[in-house]
C-alpha cells in the first residue's frame, strides 16, 4: 500500500502538470473555461491524463510505454508545472482553503473513504478480463510500439483502450517486483472522492445547493458499492464511469459553458470513447452543450466540438487499424485490407460474444443468440450482483417518479412544464436515460453503463425533490455525511478483518496470481503459450500467450514486434 501511495503521487504530479498545461492551451485557442474546472485539481487533473492518454497513443506508433517514454513526459509534466508556478500556487491555496471550509466531518470522510479505496488497489486483480488479456495487452505496450496484427494472436488483444495505455505508463516496464497495474484505476477512484466530498460538503454549507450534495455524494458512494471489488484491476469501464460521473457534476455546476468550456468538455468526452466505445454517447452532452449557446455562436461552437473529437480520435483509430485491420475492431467492419487483418470470422464471432455475453452473463451466454426480450431478461436479471439490481431498481424508480412529476406538470401547469423542459439538468436527464436506453439495447452488461445508470438514479429523484431539500439543508448535509461514514466505516472494518489483509500488502500491492499454461507450437523462435481451456486466461504470464493455438497463425516478419497475420486454409501457406 505505500508504493501505491508512491505511485499515486507520481501520477497526480503528472496528470496536474499536463492538465495545467493543457488548460492553458485551451484558454488561448477556445477563450475562458468554467470556473468549476479551474478551480478544481481534481478536474484538472482529469485534462492532464486525456493529454497524457493522446500523447502515449501518438508515441506509442514508434516507442513502447517503457521507462523512456515514462521519464520524458514525467519532465514535460514538471516543465508545466513550473511554467504555471504561480497559478498552481494560487490553485493549491484555494484547494486547502476549500478543504478547511468543508470541516472536519468532511474530512473524515474522505480520509475513510481514501482508505478504502487504497485498500482495494492494493489487493489482487479480480476481474476476470485483467487476467483474460488486460495483463498481457500491457505486458506488449511495455514491450513493443503498436503491433500490427496483435488481434491475430488472440481476438480481445484488438480491443483498443487508451486506459491500458495509461495503465502502462504508471506501472513499470520491468522488474521482478508486483505490476502495478491498480495504479491508474484507482486513482480515478481516488480523484472522485476527493473531488464529490469537497463539493458535497461545500453545497451543504449555508449558500450552497443541498441537492447538489446529494448528487455527488450518492453518485460517489453508488460507484463503490458497485465497483469496490474491481479497484485492484485494470478495468476500462471503471474509469469511463468515474470521468461520466466528474463531468455529470461539473455539467450541473455550469449549465452554460463558453467555447473554452465546450472544447473541454470535447475533449473529456472523447477521450472517454477512447477508453471504451460503451462510452460513445457521452458525446451527446458537448452536443447539448453546443445548443445552450447562443444561436449565432453554433457555427464556431460546432467547429470547435468536430476539431477536437477529430483530433482526439485520430491516433486512436491508427492504433485501431494497425492492432487489427479495422476501424474500429469489433464494432466496425470496414478495412483498409493490410495483410494483417484479422479474420471477418472472427470479428464476428468476439462481436458476437459482447452482445450475447451482456445479455446471459454465465456460462449459458451463448443460448441467448436469437432470443425475445422476454426469454433473455429473466435469468440476465437473476445474474445480476445484489448492488446492480438496487442501482437498476432506484433507476428505474426515479425514472417513474420523474415521468409521473412532468406528466402532472402537463395537466395542471403547462407553462411550468416548458420551464422545466428548458432547464438544463432536466435535459441531461433525459441524456442519461438515452444513454442507458442505448446501452440496454446494445449489450445490456452493467459496467458499459454505470455512468449513465448511477447518473440517473441519483439526478431522477433530485430533480422533483429539489425544493424540500434546499429547506432542509443543514439536516439533508448531516445526514449525508452520517450515510458515508457508516459505508466507508463497514467497509473498511470488512476488508481489514481479512486474515493478513495489512501485513501482506502493507508495502507492496498484491500481484497478479500466477496461471498454469502450457506451450503448444511455436512462432519462429518463440513459444507459444496457452491457456488452460477452461479458463482462457493467460494472466500475466511471458509473451506470447494465446487463448487458443489457430493453425493459421503467423509472424509477419522475425520478430514479434512485426506482428501477425492469420492464414486461409484455402492459402495454404
Amino acid at each position: 500500500m505505500l508504493l501505491i501511495l508512491l505511485f499515486w503521487g507520481w501520477a497526480l504530479g503528472v496528470s496536474l502538470g499536463l492538465g495545467l498545461g493543457l488548460a492553458a492551451a485551451l484558454r488561448r485557442l477556445a477563450g475562458p473555461l468554467p470556473t468549476v474546472l479551474t478551480t478544481s485539481p481534481e478536474l484538472l487533473g482529469l485534462t492532464g491524463l486525456a493529454a497524457l492518454a493522446w500523447l502515449v497513443a501518438g508515441l506509442s506508433f514508434s516507442l513502447p510505454v517503457a521507462l523512456g517514454l515514462q521519464v520524458g513526459l514525467s519532465v514535460l509534466a514538471v516543465g508545466c508545472l513550473v511554467a504555471g508556478r504561480g497559478q498552481l500556487h494560487q490553485l493549491l491555496r484555494s484547494y486547502a482553503h476549500a478543504w478547511r471550509q468543508a470541516g472536519v466531518g468532511a474530512g473524515a470522510l474522505a480520509a475513510v473513504l481514501v482508505a478504502l479505496v487504497l485498500v482495494h488497489a492494493a489487493q489482487p486483480p479480480v476481474f476476470p478480463d485483467a487476467a483474460l488479456y488486460h495483463a498481457q495487452f500491457v505486458q506488449w505496450l511495455h514491450h513493443y510500439p503498436v503491433v500490427p496484427g496483435l488481434g491475430n494472436l488472440q481476438g480481445r488483444l484488438a480491443f483498443n483502450s487508451h486506459a491500458h495505455l495509461l495503465t502502462a505508463f504508471f506501472s513499470p516496464a520491468a522488474g521482478r517486483g508486483p505490476a502495478f497495474q491498480q495504479v491508474f484505476n484507482s486513482l480515478g477512484c481516488l480523484l472522485l472522492v476527493l473531488h464529490h466530498v469537497r463539493r458535497a460538503a461545500g453545497h451543504a454549507r449555508p449558500g450552497g445547493q443541498p441537492w447538489l450534495s446529494w448528487f455527488y455524494l450518492g453518485t460517489l458512494l453508488l460507484l463503490l458499492m458497485a465497483l469496490r471489488p474491481w479497484i485492484s484491476s485494470p478495468l476500462p469501464d471503471s474509469t469511463v464511469a468515474v470521468w461520466g460521473l466528474l463531468l455529470l457534476g461539473a455539467l450541473l455546476e455550469t449549465p452554460r459553458f463558453a467555447l473554452g468550456g465546450l472544447a473541454w468538455l470535447a475533449l473529456l468526452t472523447a477521450t472517454a470513447l477512447t477508453f471504451k466505445p460503451s462510452a460513445g454517447l457521452l458525446l451527446l452532452w458537448p452536443a447539448a452543450a453546443l445548443l445552450r449557446l447562443p444561436r449565432r455562436a453554433w457555427g464556431r461552437g460546432l467547429a470547435v466540438v468536430g476539431g477536437v473529437v477529430t483530433v482526439v480520435l485520430l491516433p486512436w483509430l491508427g492504433r485501431n487499424v494497425l492492432l487489427s485491420g479495422y476501424l474500429a475492431y469489433p464494432l466496425v467492419g470496414w478495412s483498409p485490407g493490410p495483410d494483417w487483418l484479422v479474420p471477418e470470422a472472427q470479428r464476428l464471432a468476439d462481436l458476437a460474444e459482447i452482445r450475447l455475453f451482456a445479455r446471459r452473463p454465465l456460462a449459458d451466454w451463448s443460448l441467448a443468440a436469437g432470443q425475445p426480450l422476454r426469454q433473455w431478461l429473466p435469468p440476465w436479471w437473476a445474474q445480476q450482483e445484489p448492488a446492480d439490481k438496487r442501482l437498476l431498481v432506484l433507476g428505474l424508480a426515479g425514472a417513474a417518479l420523474v415521468l409521473g412529476w412532468l406528466l402532472w406538470l402537463a395537466l395542471r401547469r403547462p407553462a411550468a412544464l416548458r420551464h422545466q423542459l428548458r432547464r438544463a439538468e432536466v435535459q441531461l436527464y433525459g441524456l442519461l436515460l438515452l444513454g442507458g436506453g442505448g446501452w440496454f439495447v446494445a449489450a445490456p452488461a452493467l459496467r458499459f453503463a454505470y455512468a449513465y445508470l448511477i447518473g440517473a438514479a441519483v439526478l431522477g429523484p433530485l430533480l422533483v425533490l429539489r425544493a424540500p431539500l434546499a429547506r432542509w439543508g443543514r439536516l439533508s448535509g448531516w445526514v449525508l455525511l452520517g450515510l458515508g461514514l457508516v459505508y466507508g466505516g463497514n467497509g473498511l472494518r470488512h476488508e481489514l478483518a481479512r486474515p493478513g489483509a495489512l501485513s501482506a500488502t502493507l508495502i507492496w500491492p498484491a500481484d497478479y496470481p500466477p496461471v498454469a499454461v502450457q506451450v503448444v507450437a511455436r512462432l519462429g523462435p518463440y513459444p507459444l503459450r496457452v491457456a488452460p481451456a477452461t479458463t482462457g486466461r493467460c494472466g500475466n504470464c511471458p509473451l506470447p500467450c494465446a487463448e487458443a493455438w489457430q493453425p493459421g497463425l503467423r509472424l509477419r516478419g522475425a520478430t514479434l514486434g512485426e506482428g501477425f497475420r492469420t492464414l486461409s486454409a484455402a492459402a495454404g501457406r
